[in-house]
């Protein structure tokens, strides 16, 4: 166990001592802002239900990668700030995989050598080190082994209490905020149960508890996280959901089992020299030479074959777009939701570590081996060709940058807030910077190199700075408003920038080359940066409403207003609130106070019945309140939201309270209640009946 702990700790030891630092890919563009902004709002004492930095307003703790009540990222979190709190979700999540993956192969009986190697080959895999930078998957791909750990002991001996932790764990794996790896682990512990129940074929009550227990307590303990996740899906722009096309994106193809044998025979982006499917990560399989070749040992004996099964189902459904069957799975929940199937390759890899281990206990029993000191010597070469092996191929997966690269200060950043105003940005970086890209000479080559890509402010770095945008990561944009922005964005170009006036963009952070005759602008390499005076503020009134009966027709009379320049005239409205037409007046007066982003307080004062417009992203986990009593929360102009005002003097409050929320709370807290219970009540039965007296045991009898 020691030697686990140790190699990973000699892998990471610069990101342990927080000297350098896990920043490339989505921990940069992404995880590093998540864990940012919930370091700072852990610290003022509040989770980050919602975001007000990107997409004008985002429910992030909804979308779940922030992972704002998973527990251990909450710890880590609050004592680290980002990104050297990424460092130790990284590291801790990988001793969690190599540990409970060592102890599951204990519990099946396999040597400790063998269960070494397991955790080895599990907690190395090239799949685990190829998704480091996707942080939220990789901590909830830790809690697999456990999950299936305590399955399997419940089905050896106590089901309640096993169940029990096997529900701790999937919850666990449920508030990391990853769907698709909560639901491969649901798949895993569902064929761990049924090859047991055929194994035996008397033990289906047996079964169905241990099910019932996991899955009903499990969902439960995970509420607060997956109701909040259920309810944002609903809004999420995935039209092609359930489409043949878009689930079987990213699948595996039969070329890329070639990676089992040599996982860069098509190049790597560590050293720029990948030619291979986009997105490199998503094709690694590599899980080291010699314990692939003791899985092809142990997949030959009877105790490897449901674990054969498992590893060759899992590498068909990875390979789902030469696979026929997704046809007809695509219709099952679960199997429709989610694309990139090579991802199934971390079933793979699960039973492929366990494998390895079998084949190892089988070639111990050869009598050759056990001569003399040769099992011994044998062990130790394996022991460390299969770690110099893994080792060597993951040092290239989690390139270290240097303390530059997360340096607080960016030219961008400091001018735009330069303006203690309020005030939203558009940002175009001069380069292509996606989830792709790498740094000139390859990111391990170059991984300082990652400074380049963060100057430029993609994807949610601007949230790191605290810069408001009115976009950011591109797969979690909503539906109905992408619209808008699309349309928007298009006006722009044509120098049209009333709609993007309307959101509050009162700078264009753009290519050097960019031109928008009319506006001031200022060069801060490598952008130009214009300024928009016609922005619409933080809160406004409008006189007049046009009201919608479906999100198409709001666009299509939004961007009518805005051609025709009456957007501060006129709104569109959805919702259940009554039309409001234009009366003499003059403009209300506006006051704001913002307590958090999930409390906003406007003071007005209106001569005539109005509509008071929040220049904040509509979202239906918002309420409002006016002078104390529930107002009529309304869409205005598709993307923000408002309130009818009547004339007078008024205190309008808007709180982000989603019902998903406070339900999923409550539903968490019952539920790990109940779980403690469970644990602890039939222990303290026992001590107290080990304590009572012998003669009132008689006397109840």
């Amino acid at each position: 166990m020691g030697a686990l702990i140790a190699l990973i700790l000699a892998l990471f030891w610069p990101a342990a001592i927080l000297r350098r630092f896990l920043m490339f890919g989505d921990i940069l563009f992404f995880f590093e802002p998540a864990k940012s902004l919930l370091h700072e709002s852990l610290r003022s004492g509040r989770l980050p239900l919602w975001s007000p930095w990107i997409f004008c307003g985002y429910p992030v703790a909804a979308e779940g990668q922030i992972a704002a009540f998973y527990p251990l990222s909450l710890l880590i979190s609050w004592l680290l700030p980002s990104p050297a709190a990424s460092n130790w979700l990284v590291i801790s999540h990988l001793l969690i995989a190599a540990v409970s993956m060592y102890a599951l192969a204990r519990l099946l009986g396999v040597s400790l050598f063998a269960a070494w190697l397991a955790a080895i080959v599990y907690a190395f895999s090239g799949f685990l080190f190829a998704h480091i930078h996707h942080v939220s998957l990789l901590c909830a791909a830790a809690w697999l082994p456990l999950v299936v750990f305590f399955v399997e002991r419940a089905w050896r001996g106590a089901v309640t209490p096993n169940a029990v932790l096997a529900a701790l764990a999937w919850g666990l794996a449920a508030l990391c905020g990853h769907p698709q790896m909560l639901f491969f682990i649901s798949l895993v512990a569902i064929f761990w149960v049924g090859w047991r129940w055929l194994e035996s074929r008397r033990e289906r009550g047996r079964a169905i508890t241990i099910v019932s227990i996991v899955f009903g307590l499990g969902l439960a303990l995970g509420a607060v996280q997956l109701l909040l996740t259920a309810q944002l899906a609903l809004l999420a722009p995935h039209g092609e959901k359930g489409e043949l096309s878009y689930i079987t994106s990213f699948s595996l193809l039969p070329k890329h089992l070639f990676g089992l044998l040599s996982p860069n025979w098509e190049g790597t982006p560590a050293f720029s020299s990948y030619q291979g499917d986009p997105y490199y990560w998503e094709y690694v399989l590599y899980i080291g030479l010699i314990p692939l070749g003791l899985a092809l040992i142990g997949a030959t004996r009877r105790r490897g074959r449901a674990l054969t099964i498992l590893a060759i189902v899992a590498l068909a459904l990875a390979m789902a777009a030469v696979n026929p069957l997704y046809a007809l799975l695509r219709y099952l929940p679960g199997f429709s939701d989610f694309r990139a199937p090579a991802r199934y390759a971390v079933i793979f890899t699960f039973a492929a570590a366990l494998l390895a281990a079998f084949g190892w206990d089988e070639l111990s029993k050869l009598g050759w081996l056990r001569r003399g000191r040769r099992l011994v010597v044998f062990g130790a070469v394996v022991a460390a060709l299969s770690a110099f092996d893994l080792l060597w191929f993951d040092r290239t997966l989690a390139p270290l940058a240097g303390p530059s690269v997360v340096a607080p200060s960016n030219r961008v950043a400091e001018a735009l807030k330069g303006d203690k105003g309020w005030w939203r940005a558009m940002i175009v970086p001069p380069v292509r910077i996606g989830a792709d890209w790498t740094p000139k000479g390859g990111g391990y080559v170059n991984p300082d190199g990652w400074s380049k890509a963060r100057s430029m402010l993609p994807a949610d770095v601007a949230q790191s700075y605290r810069i408001h945008i009115a976009d950011g990561y591109a797969g979690f944009k909503d539906r109905d408003q992408s619209l808008f922005f699309s349309a928007a964005y298009a006006a722009a170009q044509m120098g049209d920038l009333r709609p993007l006036s309307l959101v509050g963009i009162k700078y264009l952070a753009l290519p050097p080359q960019a031109q928008l005759p009319g506006l001031a602008s200022v060069r801060v390499d490598p952008f130009v940066i214009f300024r928009n005076p016609e922005a619409f503020p933080r809160a406004f009134t409008v006189p007049q409403t046009i009201i919608a009966r479906d999100p198409q027709e709001a666009h299509e009379e939004t961007i009518k207003l805005a051609q025709a320049g009456r957007l501060k005239e006129a709104a569109v409205t959805m919702g259940a609130a009554p039309a409001i037409s234009s009366s003499p007046g003059a403009p209300a007066e506006l006051s704001l106070s913002e307590p958090r982003p999930e409390r906003i307080v406007v003071t007005a004062k209106s001569e005539r019945d109005c509509l008071l417009v929040l220049n904040e992203r509509y979202d239906p986990g918002w309420r409002v309140q006016v002078d104390g009593r529930p107002g009529s929360l309304v869409s205005v102009d598709v993307v923000l939201m408002g309130t009818p005002l009547p004339k007078g003097e008024h205190r309008v409050e808007f709180l982000y309270q989603p019902r998903a929320f406070i339900v999923g709370r409550l539903l968490t807290l019952v539920a790990l209640a109940i779980s403690v219970a469970l644990l602890c009540l039939p222990a303290l039965w026992r001590t107290r009946t080990r304590e009572e007296h012998p003669a009132e045991r008689t006397a109840r009898r």
